[in-house]
Order: C-alpha cells, then structure tokens, then sequence
C-alpha cells in the first residue's frame, strides 16, 4: 500500500513537472511568435499624424508678423475693456451692495449718531 502511494506521488510529480515544462515552452513561443511578430509589423506601418522628418520649407513667422498680430490683439483688448463700466463692476460684488447700502441709511440718522455709525461701517470692512 505505501509502494502504491509513492507511486502515486512520483506519478503526479512527474505530471505536474511535464505541464510546467508545456506551459513555459508554450509561453516562450507565444512571446517570440506573437509578440515580436507584431513588434517588426510596426516598423513597416506608417503613422498618422506628426512626422518625423525634418522638413526643409517650414519657417517660423516673421518678428514683425508677431509684433503687428500682437499689436492688433492688444488694441482689441483695450477697445474691450474700455467698453466696461467701472461702477457696474464695483456695485456687482456683494460686499459693494452691503456698503453702499449702510452708506444710504446714514441718511435715516441723527447728525450726532452718523459719526459713530459710520466708523462701525469702517470697521466692518
């Protein structure tokens, strides 16, 4: 019975050995057949897209061409910006509104409590 089990085990031993040996065979082909297969493949294919190549007429665009489309879009944000209304911008900010509107109710105030009022405005800020 012991002879039959150490059989076994040599059996199984030598079976497990044989499928390593198959599957690392089988994975060394499948590396060398596949993988550089498609390895020299790409070597044959173009690309779309950027080349490689130096090109012989590409130029950079004048210093002058540069300065005058610079000019012209620094004009276009000036003529933007002149265009703004300062006092729209300033009474669009919440903290504006709140101080223009504490600065409105000094009107609702005794003369002698408007001098208080206000440096409470002051210190708020």
């Amino acid at each position: 019975m012991q002879k039959l089990e150490e059989l076994m085990n040599k059996k199984r031993i030598v079976i497990v050995v044989f499928i390593l040996i198959i599957l690392g065979l089988a994975g060394y082909f499948g590396k060398t057949f596949i993988l550089e297969k498609n390895k020299f493949d790409l070597f044959g294919k173009s690309v779309k897209g950027i080349s490689t190549q130096k090109q012989e007429n590409a130029s950079l665009p004048s210093a002058s061409s540069l300065q005058n489309s610079l000019q012209q879009k620094l004009d276009y944000i000036k003529q933007e910006t002149s265009k703004l209304d300062i006092a729209e911008i300033a009474s669009s900010s919440p903290q504006i509104q709140k101080l223009i509107k504490d600065l409105n109710s000094l009107k609702n105030y005794p003369s002698d409590q408007i001098k208080e009022v206000c440096q409470n405005i002051c210190k708020s800020l």
